[in-house]
């Protein structure tokens, strides 16, 4: 090929971007990207002849070009970027060779998993490439690039491999791969480490020298010693200042500035204080020198931050997966590419069809038009069991495809989809402040110019007492430096990020984080029955007929009445109706009732609904119970007449849910006060309360009901959670002390609640209030633990028990303590 090429081998694009060159024995190619370039070689090397013009023509590179492994237009590439980092020379050698040792340990040892961003794939050639490269290298199981959402998923082998040959092996290829969580501050967490590692070396050699230099109170040193000793000492010193210590300066000026002050400020107060006096005294020729508590300062700050960010990490981890879960790319079909092709996730529009395959995350809510197979909900429900589905079931976004190919219509996209509007709620509950976090925010704002003067007001004391100057100062700078407005300040935050974290993997959707704290009070909780504590699924069991009509005839009449009706029940009847191939009856004069429907038939009249509705018309009432259970199925009873003659009766079922009974046991002997309302019939609320054991149960309620029961309990001094529908049960959550939302694939930003249970199953309201007991504790104990360790340290240095350097270790100790105990709340909580 020719070497001033302007388009690629493989494609045929533009080389505006940059050139990929790669050279066989007699001719040089060159590419518009790696992925296209690794292509081409190996389709090259898979061709008896490598001949790049008959490849092109082959069925192969057709069948490429139509699923989008090769891109054919400038406007597939929409996503990229505008430079291309520039080649390293790369060959795909053959397969890595292993010893007969090698492959025993490979497959008597166990497997680790990795799961790695990769940056710069520009399309779905790259992702190939990667699957390849890494397939051929010695102790990797198995590897899966997705191209829609920039991630690699690596089985491996520990013995023969790690992570770090593994994102070696994808850089050689031209591409960026980190952990999700390093993938933005992977550069910076780096630097970190270097600068405290270069200032922890220079403080143990101020350390060193410091010894030496303090020998001079035992023994004589000459001035030349001296001068030799401290000038390093000072310089040292003055790099682990002023190269480790620009962050910590940094917060302590904005602190200072925006009077918002930290530990930072005392810090570095502290530690300039004591590096400026040594100054002072090195230039006078003093042995009395102080580098070293400025150094130690510096450098065991930088080691609190490092182990308190890890800590960190480590909490927000499930976060950073959860957000992770958003693709980037999505594959839409159309009638050009009715295969699909991978464009930018943000061009997906509503009433898109879009093709999702194994493996890949789905990118919206949809419902399913050609396909089945099966997915994993429980990056949202926290359900860990698959979940089958098939054309006519609703996806959501955020879950992946374990098994099968299918095609869906998109209905929410971006953050009006089930993912984006979790992630937009977590978000603004992690923002969110309660009000003994605001009291917290008060006490720090004065804590910190408090200790400065009690720091200051120790140093007068000291120098009025007869004390000498250096003795004053540094006790001025323990007590600066052992009062931990940190412990204070992080108490909440951290443990809020783990509770919600937490949470959230459980399938419970924090809204407020202040629901924590209200579980805690809560002693009542009401459940809204139908969807909550059964399944909500009425479906007709039994239609049971008078002669002499005909199932057909009544169907027929009774989807004419219910065809514009919302409700489940005439759901249901349409759907058995369309399942019978039951038309429609010529129904005039459709009247909505609130317990029922009218109409009129060939001059009679057609009514449907309660017993109570029909009865008036009805020569002789029937005695037909309203409703009862059988074998675990509840039962409900909805009739039919037609001139004046009861004619049908249709009755439905419904089931509880197989964990509310356990549910509702354990919740009563905590000690909690359980009712039951719902809009159903008081036979049928009753029925359902004795077989869970409910005692309260309260039927016929209208939503606005349901509000004035809540109501009339907390003015009996209850402190009530209400259990319902996030969106019909509004007015009743709203009223609620601690509303819980069963999630029923309604809109999130449409409930009216503090949390949501995304599996729609109770229990998750019992792990719910497990989980609130043990995040409230963790609160209190480190607020109680910040509290107490000020109370007693602060005393403690300004009677001039402690040095600086043991109050700056005492101080990060009690800094650690308080993220290790919410660290705790992570490791040792588990879900029943």
């Amino acid at each position: 090929m020719n070497p001033s090429a302007v388009s690629c081998d493989l494609c045929g694009l533009s080389l505006r971007h940059g050139t990929i060159k790669w050279r066989s024995e007699h001719s040089e190619f060159s590419f518009c990207c790696f992925g296209c370039r690794q292509v081409f070689i190996m389709l090259m090397e898979a061709s008896d002849a490598p001949d790049p013009l008959q490849f092109k023509k082959s069925p192969l590179f057709k069948t490429c070009l139509e699923m989008g492994i090769i891109p054919v237009s400038e406007s597939d590439l929409e996503a990229r970027p505008a430079k291309y980092p520039s080649e390293t020379p790369f060959s795909l050698g053959p397969t890595d060779t292993e010893s007969a040792t090698g492959e025993g340990i490979e497959s008597a040892s166990s497997t680790l998993g990795i799961h790695l961003k990769v940056n710069d794939m520009w399309c779905p050639a790259c992702a190939w490439v990667i699957e390849y490269a890494l397939g051929k290298k010695s102790g990797i199981v198995h590897a899966a690039c997705n191209f829609s959402t920039d991630t690699v998923r690596c089985e491996y082998n520990p013995i023969l491999t790690s992570p770090e040959r593994i994102i070696r092996t994808i850089g050689r290829l031209g591409y960026r791969a980190a952990e999700p969580e390093e993938d933005t501050l992977a550069m910076e967490t780096k630097k970190d480490f270097i600068r405290f590692a270069i200032s922890a070396f220079l403080t143990a050699n101020v350390m060193m020298l410091s010894f030496s230099l303090y020998s001079g109170f035992f023994i004589q040193l000459t001035p030349d010693t001296v001068h030799k000793l401290s000038w390093p000492i000072f310089i040292l010193a003055g790099i682990v200042l002023f190269y480790g210590g620009p962050k910590i300066f940094r917060k302590a000026w904005a602190g200072l500035i925006s009077a918002a002050f930290g530990m930072e400020t005392l810090i570095a107060i502290g530690a300039l204080t004591a590096y400026v006096y040594s100054t002072v005294n090195l230039f006078s020729g003093s042995i009395h020198l102080y580098y070293d508590t400025a150094a130690m300062l510096i450098t065991l700050t930088l080691l609190g931050k490092t182990i308190e960010k890890k800590a960190k990490d480590s909490v927000r981890k499930d976060l950073s997966n959860f957000f992770s879960l958003q693709p980037t790319k999505v594959k839409i079909c159309s009638d050009k590419f009715p295969r699909g092709r991978y464009v930018p996730v943000e061009v997906l529009k509503r009433g898109d069809v879009f093709m999702v395959e194994e493996n890949e995350i789905i990118p919206a809510d949809g419902r399913i038009l050609v396909g089945s197979g099966t997915v994993d909900e429980s990056s949202l429900t926290g359900e860990a069991l698959p979940v089958k589905i098939k054309a006519g079931n609703r996806i959501r976004s955020g879950t992946r495809v374990l098994q099968g190919t299918f095609r869906a219509r998109a209905e929410g996209i971006g953050d009006a989809s089930t993912l984006g509007q979790m992630i937009d709620i977590m978000e603004k509950a992690l923002e969110k402040k309660i009000p003994l976090e605001a009291k917290t925010d008060r006490i720090l704002r004065w804590f910190v110019p408090l200790v400065v003067l009690l720091s200051i007001g120790t140093g007068w004391v000291c120098l009025l007492s007869g004390m000498s100057v250096e003795t004053a100062i540094i006790r001025s700078v323990t007590v600066m430096v052992i009062s931990c407005p940190c412990a204070l300040g992080i108490a909440l935050p951290i443990t809020r990020v783990a509770g919600i974290s937490l949470a959230g993997h459980a399938g419970i959707l924090v809204r407020e984080f202040s629901a924590f704290e209200q579980a805690e009070r809560t002693d009542t909780i009401v459940f809204d029955k139908t969807g909550t504590l059964t399944e909500g699924e009425w479906i007709i069991r039994n239609i049971v007929v008078m002669k002499p009509f005909v199932e057909k005839q009544i169907l027929s009449m009774a989807a004419a009445l219910e065809k514009t009706s919302d409700h489940y029940i005439a759901w249901e009847i349409r759907r058995k109706a369309q399942e019978t191939m039951a038309l429609p009856a010529p129904v005039e004069d459709i009247q909505c009732f609130e317990n029922g429907m009218s109409g009129m038939l060939e001059e009679d009249e057609v009514k449907i609904g309660s017993i109570d509705f029909i009865a008036e018309s009805l020569k002789e009432p029937s005695a037909i119970p309203a409703g009862r259970q059988k074998d675990g199925i509840l039962q409900s009873t909805v009739y039919m007449s037609y001139g004046k003659q009861l004619c049908a009766a249709f009755v439905f079922g419904d089931r509880l849910r197989k964990t509310a009974s356990k549910t509702v046991e354990k919740l009563q002997n905590k000690g909690y006060h359980i009712a039951l309302v719902s809009g159903d019939g008081e036979d049928i609320t009753r029925a359902v309360g004795n077989m869970l054991g409910i005692q309260n149960a309260y039927g016929g309620r209208l939503p606005g009901d349901k509000a004035a029961l809540v109501r009339d309990m907390q003015k009996k001094g209850k402190v009530v959670a209400m259990v319902g529908d996030g969106i019909n049960d509004a007015p009743a959550l709203v009223q609620s002390d601690l509303a819980v939302a069963v999630h029923s694939g309604s809109h999130l930003s449409e409930e009216a609640a503090d949390i949501t249970l995304m599996q729609g199953n109770p229990r998750q309201v019992l792990d719910y209030l497990n989980l609130a007991k043990r995040v409230n504790r963790k609160i209190h104990q480190n607020l109680m633990f910040s509290l107490v360790y000020n109370a007693i340290s602060i005393p403690i240095a300004m009677g001039g028990l402690l040095t600086p350097v043991v109050a700056v270790c005492a101080m990060l100790l009690s800094s650690l303590s308080v993220t290790g105990n919410a660290l705790l709340l992570k490791r040792k909580y588990k879900l029943p």
